[in-house]
């Protein structure tokens, strides 16, 4: 059964659009230590790819959003890890 704390950090999440530039690490941070009571561990993986145009004979860096990961202190007294998986 997942904490207060889960519960509210997986809606928070799923209610931001990666996809926009509306948000920021800082931001997250900011609104996540209000009703945590604490500013947790963020860490934003982003998986890159290179496209090569071959009218162009460039080479264009693809940079996607990957994974959110979310490191807290429970109301049990441990740190838990929650990972959420972007597109």
């Amino acid at each position: 059964m997942a904490s207060m704390k889960e519960e509210a950090i997986r809606e928070y999440i799923s209610n931001i659009d990666f996809r926009s530039d509306d948000w920021s690490l800082s931001n997250i941070k900011e609104d996540m230590r209000k009703f945590l009571g604490e500013e947790p561990g963020v860490d934003i993986e982003y998986k890159k790819d290179v496209v090569i145009n071959e009218v162009k004979g460039e080479a264009e860096e693809i940079k996607a959003l990957e994974k959110v990961s979310i490191v807290f202190f429970d109301l049990d007294e441990k740190f838990k890890k929650l990972e959420f998986l972007i597109d």
